[in-house]
């Protein structure tokens, strides 16, 4: 009778195993289907942020581009001159400095 006890004994303890290794199991797809859906949202969130700063960039452009035909009319320059950023450029790329060379 004490192998019957010992057998049945076994048994349950396989099924709380099996209960448990499911329970497990089902966590894990949960958590898995929770990972994804934190991903979507942090992909929609980026999404949202880069379209807002393209708007901010594109806007920006525009008042710089406003800003510059306003310079070059009040300088009577006609449009498609070189503004005061073109400008400086080259006259910085033109400048030479000598450095003078000692030895010891």
């Amino acid at each position: 009778m004490s192998e019957t006890i010992a057998l049945s004994e076994l048994q349950i303890k396989r099924r709380e195993l099996e209960n448990e290794l499911a329970s497990l199991s089902q966590k894990e797809k949960s958590l898995e289907n929770d990972l994804r859906t934190l991903e979507e949202k942090i992909i929609d969130q980026l999404k949202e942020d880069l379209k807002a700063k393209k708007s901010v960039l594109s806007n920006l452009e525009s008042r710089k581009s406003d800003l510059e035909k306003k310079l070059n009319e009040l300088q009577g320059k006609p449009e498609g001159s070189q503004t005061a950023e073109e400008q400086n450029t080259e006259e910085n790329d033109t400048e030479l400095t000598v450095v003078g060379y000692q030895q010891e």
